[in-house]
């Protein structure tokens, strides 16, 4: 599964009155260039841990600036892998 695809559906299910957000194309874009504010980047950091398995504790460790660094913190902590982008998406309750 694309990490970007992933990223850019949850950002837009964060986000949704997203016309300030563009889709990331590079993993090392720093999110203040992504259209995200900092609610925005806390809540991605929520759903992006409960996708993969990661508890709250380990979740509250995780300060990446960089889509890459969120994908490293996540693939290094996870518990679960996602099948499928709509699957991860879809089971994201806001």
């Amino acid at each position: 599964m694309d990490f970007l695809e992933l990223f850019n559906a949850v950002a837009r299910k964060v986000r949704p009155a997203y016309q300030d957000y563009k889709d990331v194309t590079d993993l090392d874009t720093p999110f203040p260039e992504t259209g995200l504010d900092s609610m925005d980047g806390l809540m991605m950091g929520i759903f992006m841990c409960d996708i993969y398995g990661i508890d709250d504790e380990t979740g509250k460790t995780m300060l990446p600036k960089t889509p890459r660094e969120m994908m490293e913190f996540l693939e290094k902590h996870k518990t679960k892998t996602p099948t499928s982008v709509k699957e991860a998406v879809d089971g994201v309750e806001w």
